[in-house]
């Protein structure tokens, strides 16, 4: 079969299978790379992406094949793996986030935005400039992977930085209010009343009363925030 892998399988297949082959050296785990099967090319991913991290036999040539490969799942399972063991070597996890984020693939800047929530606590101003000029991002894939890891950033504590963030793209000439309304619409947004209401008035102040930010203030109202 090659239906799409789930979260679960994700979790409780692929990651350990691909942590388990990680014992054999790179050149061996390469031909997983070209398999005709996700789940196949997933597990490679996977068990290189160890070696790249803890052993340095694999090249971010490797790790470019599955961060690249046509489905998102198996570029979901490369991007789990580095969230969990990027912080081993985060200097060399930063390295290859930056390559992929400055670099043209959209496929490659969404396995990097997997990942990137990770080093945020060790590198908050290098990441914050990485996500700087996300919000242009015209491919929607890019664009909703940009959301999980501000809402994820934003979670870890790091609520502050993703506001500054979020406040600087409304001064934009075309603000993207789809990432910024989507953003605030998750839950850890309603710790910060005074912040989102600025935040959502500038925004107006660009757009007029769009429906995101109407679905924003709804979504505010049900964490408990009324505009």
């Amino acid at each position: 079969s090659n239906e799409r892998m789930t979260a679960g399988m994700i979790d409780q297949v692929i990651l350990p299978v691909g942590e388990t082959l990680a014992g054999l050296n790179a050149p061996l785990l390469r031909s997983l790379l070209d398999h005709k099967l996700a789940v196949g090319r997933a597990i490679g991913g996977v068990a290189l992406a160890h070696r790249f991290i803890k052993k340095s036999d694999a090249t971010p040539k490797d790790l470019r094949r599955p961060g690249n490969d046509p489905r998102l799942d198996v570029r979901q399972a490369l991007g789990k793996t580095l969230l969990e063991i990027g912080t081993l070597d985060p200097h060399k996890t930063l390295k290859l986030a930056t390559r992929w984020i400055k670099g043209a693939s959209p496929r490659l800047q969404t396995t990097a935005l997997f990942f990137l929530p990770g080093l945020a606590p060790i590198f908050q101003a290098e990441v914050a400039d990485l996500l700087r000029p996300l919000d242009q991002c015209q491919e929607l894939e890019v664009r909703a992977t940009l959301v999980e890891a501000l809402i994820s950033i934003a979670r870890e504590g790091m609520s502050g930085a993703v506001l500054v963030l979020l406040s600087d793209w409304c001064e934009e000439s075309d603000p993207n209010a789809w990432v910024i309304c989507r953003t605030l619409s998750a839950s850890w947004a309603s710790k910060h009343p005074s912040e989102v209401k600025s935040i959502l008035q500038a925004l107006q102040m660009k757009t007029g009363e769009t429906i995101h930010i109407s679905k924003a203030k709804k979504a505010l109202k049900r964490h408990g925030l009324d505009l």
